[in-house]
This record gives structure tokens, C-alpha cells and sequence, in this order.
């Protein structure tokens, strides 16, 4: 009787250490964080950067520099990224990112887009990206550059004549309607107090 005992617990020692035993040899590929979508994902001094790429212009000489970024600090932080093309090109970008999450490169999002020029990339290749900011260490990845074949990235590709300081911003477009609105309002409330 103690023999069946002892080989009945000998047989479930075997199957679940047969059944779990794979992570003891090989990692867990759920536990590697990694980027869900087409872009990478960097943490630096407080920011996470999501979801950055490169989006070819029109003009295929110039790139929208799209991500969201989520700014945990408490304070508006400064955020450098440079760009090492083939022959040692370089071009930077530098972002102010204020404090919660903000999506940068939407033309019609109230954070202009920053364009980037790095002469002969193409979509479908990566380039060198290094990310700095006050404080921390460089931080350095490969960026995806895609263009408008994919239609979620098509309101993403800039027209060849695009002009960030000629474009107002969505948000100060909003401010100025809200605060016109609001003055005709005061008015037409004082005349109408006026009235009774």
C-alpha cells in the first residue's frame, strides 16, 4: 500500500515538473516588454517615449518624428533625439514634453510636428536614434522610418510644402475660438441684464 502511495506521488512529481518544466530552461517571452506596433519605446529621465517613428514627407526628403510620450515628473522635460544616417548624417529633433501623455507629429494635434531631414533614408529601413535629456544617460535604439502605404500613418506624411510655423496649432485655434465665444457671451449677458 505504501509502495502505491509512493510511486502515485513519484508519477505527479514527474507530469507537473514534465509539464512546467520548459521555464525552468527557456524564458517566458511574455515577461521581455517590447513594442506592440510598428515603432519602439524608450524610458528616459521620467518620459516614456511610445510608438516612435520616422514618417516619410511627400517630398521623400523630409521626416515627421511621430510618437506619444508620457511625462511622469511633475514638470515639463526636455528631450533630445539625434539622428545618425549612412555617412554619419546627422539630424536632431527636441521636444518639450509637458507633463502627462502628449502625442507629437499629429498636424492636426496641439504639438506642431518636428520634421527631420536625413538625406538618401528610405522607408522600410531603420535609423540610428540617440535619446538625451537633462540628467540621464544617452539612450540609444534603431527607428523604424515608414511612410503612408499603411493607412493609420497616411494623416502622418506631410505635404513636400509643410510649414510648422505656418500652421497654428489645433489647440491655440480652440483657445482663440474659446475666448472669443466667451467674450460675446459676457456681453450678451450684460445686455441682457441691462434689459430687465
Amino acid at each position: 500500500m505504501k509502495i502505491r502511495i509512493a510511486s502515485s506521488i513519484a508519477l505527479a512529481a514527474a507530469i507537473a515538473l514534465g509539464a512546467s518544466g520548459c521555464s525552468l530552461v527557456a524564458s517566458q517571452a511574455t515577461l521581455e516588454p517590447y513594442a506592440p506596433s510598428d515603432g519602439i519605446d524608450v524610458s528616459i529621465s521620467g518620459v516614456d517615449v511610445r510608438n516612435l517613428m520616422l514618417i516619410a514627407g511627400e517630398s521623400g526628403e523630409s521626416f515627421n518624428v511621430v510618437f506619444g510620450a508620457v511625462n511622469r515628473t511633475g514638470e515639463p522635460q526636455d528631450v533630445a533625439i539625434s539622428f545618425t544616417g549612412e555617412g554619419s548624417q546627422q539630424a536632431r529633433a527636441e521636444f518639450t514634453v509637458p507633463v502627462g501623455s502628449t502625442l507629437f507629429g499629429d498636424p492636426e494635434g496641439e504639438e506642431a510636428p518636428v520634421l527631420v531631414e536625413i538625406p538618401d533614408l528610405i522607408p522600410g529601413a531603420t535609423v540610428d536614434a540617440n535619446f538625451q535629456a537633462v540628467g540621464a544617460a544617452e539612450v540609444q535604439r534603431d527607428v523604424p522610418v515608414l511612410d503612408g502605404t499603411l493607412e493609420e500613418y497616411r494623416s502622418y506624411v506631410l505635404p513636400a510644402d509643410f510649414n510648422a510655423a505656418e500652421e497654428p496649432a489645433a489647440g491655440e485655434e480652440l483657445a482663440a475660438e474659446d475666448a472669443e465665444a466667451s467674450q460675446s457671451h459676457v456681453g450678451e449677458s450684460e445686455t441682457a441684464e441691462d434689459a430687465h
